[in-house]
């Protein structure tokens, strides 16, 4: 009996021992995190993502983690199909135990994943989507943004164009071109309301949508000529975006044409493009070599050392909602998802471009971006003539919202 008693004494003293001696971030069950995102649809869009997101787990694990435990990330591929999106998000839940959800690029994908959060009680952060539906017609309390949304994007751009061409824009036409996707309509109706809004008086061509990753640019830009635009806005992503900017360069469509892609000066779009990038198209981009705050450089320091390489747009967001999710859960003091939730209503998170929160009526972050004009120098595509911005500046009324997600509760 003394011997079994010694033996189980002697146990218990080498079990503390270990886990006095191993690394802060290997003690304790992990909380996990289920992401879902367009792995495969848009890699070069995640990649970056990606990266983020393992940076800052790096960081947060290393330091002891959230609540004395590691944090846990679990992918999975939604392929930008919303079935796929809830597929995973129950699997997520039911099997792996996941306490926040986060991801999910494509509006689609987005939208459905929120209302199966919401109904299943667990928070959701989006980190990629355009659409701004989720944060207002379709809002629900689960739901929370980290990234740039549409409003954001047509605002900035086009008070970017009234700053450079005046009263020029004015009364002129305006051209629309983009996936045939929630998103691309949804952002047609806000770069509607606020080209009305600005004064210039514009007439709105017939919209031209094509299918995801299967654009025939030839076709487009053969329209496009018909139609005879002085504006046009294009909302391609991807290799979508680099056949309709090779097909209009080669047939010379974009010349004397103001041209809005405010997606284009994403580093994942430049780095592709390098000095096929046209000159001076307004777009809302990252212009990683030129912020030079120490909080920022020591993020971007951080992940050359750790990837060999700047990072990306959504480098930031994959970086951003992790720390997000880990200030919440300590703030709430529990691995809870409903805690978690209600942490996230109120927590406050350090970026490196900023602090950011949530703002209670419709739970978009006040993130920082960029808007400016497309240039190449040295053979270095970039951002140029920048100005950075804030969602805050960037969005329309608290009535409007309200108004939107009135109108939308009663058509249902």
């Amino acid at each position: 009996m003394k011997k079994v008693s010694a033996l189980f004494v002697g146990l218990s003293l080498l079990t503390l021992t270990l886990t006095l001696t191993l690394p802060a971030h290997a003690a304790g069950e992990p909380i996990k995190i289920g992401d879902i995102n367009a792995y495969s649809a848009m890699p070069v869009m995640v990649e970056g993502y990606k990266n983020g997101v393992d940076l800052a787990l790096d960081e947060i694990n290393q330091a002891g983690g959230v609540l004395g435990r590691p944090l846990e990330v679990i992918s999975r591929d939604s392929k930008l199909l919303p079935a796929e999106g809830i597929k995973h998000a129950q699997e997520l839940a039911s099997r792996e135990g996941v306490s926040v959800l986060t991801g999910c690029g494509g509006s689609g994908v987005t939208l459905a994943v929120s209302s199966w959060a919401d109904k299943n009680n667990i928070a959701f952060i989006e980190t990629s989507a355009v659409s701004d539906s989720a944060i207002w017609e379709n809002w629900n309390k689960h739901f929370f943004r980290i990234t740039w949304g549409g409003y954001m994007y047509m605002s900035s751009s086009i008070d970017k164009a009234i700053e450079l061409y005046g009263d020029k824009i004015k009364g002129k036409k305006w051209a629309f071109v983009s996936p045939n996707l929630e998103y691309g309509h949804a952002v047609l109706n806000i770069a509607q309301k606020i080209a009305d809004e600005r004064g210039l008086q514009a007439t709105w061509l017939q919209p031209l949508w094509s299918d995801w990753g299967k654009l025939d640019a030839g076709a487009t830009i053969t329209a496009l000529k018909q139609q005879q635009p002085d504006v046009v806005i294009s909302m391609f992503l991807t290799s979508d975006l680099t056949k309709f900017i090779r097909e209009g360069s080669k047939r010379k469509f974009f010349a004397n044409k103001i041209v809005i892609a405010p997606q284009l000066a994403a580093p994942e779009h430049l780095n592709t493009l390098k000095n096929e990038t046209p000159k001076g198209w307004i777009s809302v981009g990252f212009p990683v070599e030129d912020l030079k705050t120490p909080a920022f450089l020591e993020f971007k320091d951080k992940y050359q050392a750790k990837y060999h390489q700047l990072p990306m747009t959504y480098s930031m967001m994959g970086y951003n909602v992790v720390h997000a999710i880990a200030k919440a859960i300590e703030q709430a003091g529990s691995d809870n998802p409903e805690k978690i939730r209600a942490a996230l209503e109120t927590v406050s998170f350090i970026t490196p471009t900023g602090e950011q929160s949530f703002r209670s009526i419709d739970h978009q972050a006040n993130v920082t971006f960029w808007v400016g004009t497309t240039d190449v120098v040295n053979g270095e595509a970039k951002l140029a003539h920048w100005t950075q911005e804030t969602a805050t500046n960037h969005s329309p009324s608290d009535a409007w919202i309200l108004e939107q997600r009135t109108n939308a509760n009663t058509m249902k």
